[in-house]
């Protein structure tokens, strides 16, 4: 005999599973001139700046085709907007692709939204090789 309560508890889990299986997600891979593919990077990634470096965000999974919003920010007393673009994604294009040139040495962000909901950030470093730092 299915009692209210039991009603309840289905239409709870439910909502619960349609809720977490909706949040997109995906991984950020980085490529530079000496690597032949995109590598996972954990953690804080550092670049130097003289370098170009490719950076691509490849959704888990893509069910509809969908317009992707990406900015790249920089850290100084507030994040500042350095580029921002926007990328379709569909089941058979799951990844946005951009790339890091000519950036100056601090702290940026990519983010990746999708109308107004941040799907994914990531922080890196850009850093000058030929700064002295007494």
């Amino acid at each position: 005999m299915i009692t209210k309560l039991s009603k309840y508890i289905v239409l709870l889990f439910c909502f619960v599973t349609i809720v977490s299986c909706s949040k997109e997600t995906g991984s950020f891979a980085f490529k530079n001139n000496n690597d032949d593919r995109y590598i996972i990077k954990d953690g804080l990634c550092e670049f130097n700046q003289d370098e170009k470096v490719n950076w691509a965000f490849c959704f888990t999974k893509v069910s509809k085709q969908k317009k992707i919003g990406v900015v790249v920010l920089k850290k100084e007393k507030v994040w500042i907007d350095v580029d921002s673009f926007y990328d379709t994604v569909y089941k058979d294009k799951p990844c946005i692709y951009g790339h890091i040139e000519n950036y100056e040495a601090g702290t940026y962000k990519i983010l990746i939204v999708d109308t107004g909901n941040e799907i994914a950030e990531k922080e890196f470093v850009i850093y000058n090789e030929n700064e002295n730092y007494d």
